[in-house]
């Protein structure tokens, strides 16, 4: 596995020196990106591609009784999330794929992906299980940097297929998420959407 390969699955050396990195260089990402949506004081969250678990414990910081489920396909994105959170009994790190996660139909309240969308095996049908596990009223919060959009990042990071908020947007809408909402800063986009019985009933129907 070569260095660029981590960025999805960091494995390894590698894959804790990535860790250490995306950290560091993903703050400014997540501190614009809190200030785009509210947690619920009592919500059932679950961050998919955790990472290193840092915001896991920025979320926790933001809603005093709410409960915390990280989750990534990386062993040592889970092992450094543990860390990361040690000793918070409202926290559970769990490793798996996007593409069928252990967790029953309307289970969370929020569920946030953070720079992790652009990594999913098929972004368009793996969004249909986010919409699954989201309760009705829920939410799910979709943060990237599409990065210059000069750059052929494809190219750099072989592992890589970036979609714009647009697309996102119409992926969460061919799912069932409803008033699916952007907001831009920069290179940064935040794409909200919510469950609501209308976008159940219609998913039904298909």
């Amino acid at each position: 596995m070569g260095f660029t390969d981590n960025f999805g699955n960091p494995e390894g050396l590698l894959g804790r020196l990535m860790l250490v990195i995306m950290d560091k260089e993903h703050l400014p990402m997540a501190e614009w990106g809190f200030t785009q949506f509210d947690i619920p004081e009592e919500a059932d969250i679950l961050d998919i591609g955790c990472g290193g678990g840092f915001n896991i414990k920025r979320m926790l910081s933001r809603c005093s009784k709410g409960k915390m489920v990280g989750f990534d396909i990386s062993a040592e994105s889970v092992r450094k999330a543990k860390a990361v959170n040690k000793g918070e009994d409202r926290v559970e790190i769990v490793q798996g794929s996007v593409e069928k996660m252990p967790f029953d139909a309307d289970s969370f309240d929020l569920v946030t992906a953070f720079e992790t969308v652009f990594f999913w095996p098929d972004t368009e049908e793996n969004i249909k299980e986010v919409f699954r596990v989201v309760k009705p009223g829920g939410r799910f919060v979709v943060i990237n940097n599409y990065g210059d959009p000069e750059i052929d990042w494809e190219k750099k990071v072989p592992c890589m297929t970036r979609y714009t908020a647009e697309q996102i947007k119409s992926f969460m809408e061919n799912a069932g998420f409803t008033d699916v909402k952007i907001a831009r800063k920069e290179n940064l986009f935040c794409v909200i959407g919510n469950s609501s019985q209308t976008g159940r009933d219609n998913q039904r129907m298909i």
